[in-house]
């Protein structure tokens, strides 16, 4: 009765996978509690286990609260990993620049506005990441649905502006020879592609989980 239960609260949950196996083993555990002290008191262990589920409650009562949580734990995760990806971003280009003959700062047109852009767009989407993460931390939040799903389209919205702005700078880049050297469109692919691939993900799972 029990693992049945707790297979069928973990079908219908969605979220950070670590999260939710804490959220079912405590489950788990305190189920198998409840069912050990009604055993104790006399019953068999079916119809132990059958009480002690019974006062647990339904998986449709149950499901919601769990979901809940999973859902700011997702949330949270997307927003760090925004914070995490673009902080990271100028360390690497800036290393790369040093591979050049020239840097960004010298260079002006179409690549000095894309860079004046990335850096204020770079600069509001972490402190809007960062409010993300402090909302998803507050207890009893009642809009916590909208707030994840808001954090999913935040992601794809970094995926398409940091995407489009990347190809920019990498096209105009004064200190590339070529697009396929050092800094090129294989670069960019591999040092901003996929970390915003990650973003994508992570902003997919979000609306799973909301």
């Amino acid at each position: 009765m029990i693992e049945h239960y707790v297979a069928e609260l973990d079908r219908a949950l969605r979220g950070p996978r670590a999260v939710k196996a804490d959220m079912l083993a405590e489950a788990r555990d305190g189920l198998a509690d409840a069912a050990q002290a009604y055993e104790e008191s006399g019953l068999d262990r079916v119809s132990a286990e059958r009480r002690a589920v019974a006062d647990f409650g339904s998986v449709e009562r149950v499901a919601p609260e769990f979901q809940g949580e999973l859902a700011l734990a997702q949330g949270r995760r997307t927003a760090l990993l925004i914070c995490g990806v673009l902080l990271a971003q100028p360390v690497v280009w800036w290393l790369l620049s040093l591979a050049g003959q020239n840097s960004r700062s010298d260079a002006g047109g179409v690549y000095g506005l894309a860079d004046a852009v990335v850096g204020w767009a770079g600069g509001g989407a972490v402190v809007l990441a960062v409010t993300i993460v402090m909302a998803t931390g507050l207890r009893g939040l009642s809009a916590y649905r909208r707030l994840v799903r808001a954090a999913g389209f935040f992601a794809f919205a970094v995926c398409g502006v940091f995407a489009v702005l990347g190809a920019v700078l990498t096209v105009y880049n004064p200190a590339a020879h070529s697009l396929l050297g050092v800094t090129g469109l294989p670069t960019t692919a591999l040092l901003l592609g996929v970390p915003l691939a990650a973003v994508a993900v992570a902003g997919r799972r979000c609306l799973s989980a909301a």
